[in-house]
């Protein structure tokens, strides 16, 4: 009986997937506007939930390597796909910091407004060990297997279903050992929460907008699956899905021996 009535409030939970644009993606927004919702991004993803999905992550690849370093120098390189201001790598090197492993974190996004603030010294741009770097997703510049681990967070909801396979194509040809996709679940009370959330918290008027929105063009739990199906990857075996806490997402790779 539990199990019929979950099934039937999930069916009612689930708007359509509505595509609207988002203001972050409009590069003629006044700057510090931009400031303002890069900054609540930033609070959201602390105590909402974002910088946990990828904190957790990072903690096992980090742990793995410094298992496996047997005491060498050797640095993990990993890429930060649509950083935005480089809130995470900032935490993934904060992490990798404590836990005495050696890392180079390169964030790339494709806009330049965005790249500007995460620039300013009190963002990544402050910190040795980020690099910053302009570039497509579609087209990660890099070679094959060149860069140990790829994280993409809060961008898949941009790039449409076929986008988003696009992108994760790249991700999974880049990454020598493994990545992660941090996104949203789509759900009616996702959308509800985060423009209460974002009324009360007083939050930029282009975060109030473009919360909602990011929610409504997430994507099922299915959905994800069908990015990773779409490379012929393997559940349980090349990849694994998992939701948690405040509608959050984790799309997770590991790279076969045969892809090393």
């Amino acid at each position: 009986m539990s199990g019929s009535i979950f099934t039937r409030f999930a069916a009612l939970d689930m708007p359509p997937r509505i595509d609207e644009e988002e203001y972050i993606d409009d590069p003629a927004q006044p700057y510090e506007d931009l400031r303002q919702s890069m900054t609540d991004v930033q609070h959201a993803n602390r105590y909402l939930g974002g910088t946990a999905v990828v904190s957790r992550q990072a903690d096992s690849w980090l742990r793995s390597a410094k298992s496996d370093s047997t005491g060498s120098s050797t640095v993990i390189t990993i890429l930060d796909v649509a950083t935005g201001s480089g809130d995470l790598p900032k935490a993934i090197q904060q992490k990798a910091q404590l836990m005495g492993v050696s890392v180079h974190i390169i964030g790339l996004d494709y806009s330049e407004p965005i790249l500007k603030f995460a620039s300013e010294p009190e963002q990544a741009g402050g910190r040795s060990g980020i690099r910053l770097l302009r570039g497509d997703a579609f087209h990660l510049p890099f070679q094959d297997a060149s860069i140990d681990y790829v994280v993409c967070s809060l961008a898949f909801h941009h790039f449409g279903l076929e986008g988003s396979i696009l992108a994760l194509r790249e991700m999974e040809r880049v990454a020598r050992l493994g990545w992660l996709v941090n996104d949203l679940r789509r759900a009616w009370s996702a959308w509800y929460l985060f423009r209460a959330v974002s009324a009360l918290a007083k939050m930029n008027r282009m975060t109030r907008h473009d919360g909602p929105a990011s929610v409504l063009r997430a994507y099922t739990l299915a959905e994800y699956r069908l990015m990773a199906e779409a490379l012929a990857l393997t559940e349980g075996i090349d990849y694994s899905v998992r939701s948690s806490l405040w509608y959050r997402v984790a799309l997770v790779g590991k790279k076969r021996a045969r892809s090393l």
